[in-house]
């Protein structure tokens, strides 16, 4: 009966543990996905402003052309006035022809303005969409908040407090006591205080439904409502809380669950 539930348990155990292997493989292949598609937006876009810029070239030099078929004409002009002799063939009116050079200019403006503007169009559309794909990225914790060594990992384990299974949270990462812990996302702190289990902690909100947890902090130096960036300090290293000894304890929740850290680490 013993063996038939120790069983039990190690088949549970072991169906969790391949849902979580094959659930951080495919979280791995979407993020690596989207930064693939990030980077081929991002070289449209900077097709679309060297475009952009062939355009203002093109704009510049049409204007300096009328500029100087203007001089031309206002010359031609001037020395049709001061001679009256000698002169002859087919005349057209020299208010046709600054009309008529008027109407080219005009047309060729209007074709290039419209083109423009399907062009800004289609950009401000494709920088809205990266700015999206770009905050969506920004929002995702990544990396150490700080180096150390991992003595607890997610997922169940044995408390060492009472010695009966139970689920962590998060990981538990072993590293001297005032080494500095960095935010691994840039967000706001909704949270810097002290709790009875956590000790000394510091929670921020990335958005995107993306949250992280710094436990057992020997102190915070950072305020509820600031805004942190990735790798800026939050506190240090410590063992305030229920801890056994010098560690920091890092979570992610994602919408409101915890999720395996270590997904995120790099």
């Amino acid at each position: 009966m013993v063996a038939a539930s120790v069983l039990a348990v190690l088949f549970i155990l072991l169906t969790q543990g391949i849902y979580d292997i094959r659930d951080n493989i495919s979280k791995l292949h979407e993020l690596r996905a989207l930064r693939e598609r990030v980077s081929e937006q991002n070289l449209a876009l900077y097709n679309l402003d060297a475009k952009f810029e062939g355009l203002s070239a093109e704009v510049e030099r049409l204007r300096a052309m009328d500029s100087r078929i203007r001089s031309l004409v206002k010359a031609n002009d001037s020395l049709r006035r001061k001679s009256r002799q000698g002169v002859g063939g087919a005349e057209t009116p020299e208010t046709s022809v600054a009309n008529r050079l008027d109407k080219l200019l005009d047309l060729k403006f209007d074709r290039m303005k419209k083109e423009l503007l399907v062009d800004v169009n289609d950009l401000d559309v494709l920088g809205e969409t990266l700015d999206s794909r770009r905050l969506l990225l920004e929002s995702v914790p990544v990396g150490w908040p700080v180096r150390g060594t991992l003595s607890s990992l997610f997922g169940v384990r044995n408390s060492p407090f009472t010695e009966t299974s139970v689920f962590h949270h998060g990981l538990d990462i072993v590293a001297r006591t005032g080494m500095p812990v960095v935010a691994s996302a840039p967000g706001v702190v909704v949270k810097s205080g002290y709790e009875a289990l956590y000790g000394n902690v510091v929670v921020l909100d990335h958005g995107a439904g993306y949250r992280s947890v710094y436990a057992h902090l020997s102190s915070s130096s950072v305020e509820e409502g600031a805004f942190v960036n990735r790798g800026e300090e939050l506190g240090k290293v410590g063992s305030t809380g229920r801890s056994t000894g010098p560690h920091l304890h890092y979570e992610v929740r994602v919408n409101g669950l915890p999720v395996n850290p270590a997904r995120f680490l790099n």
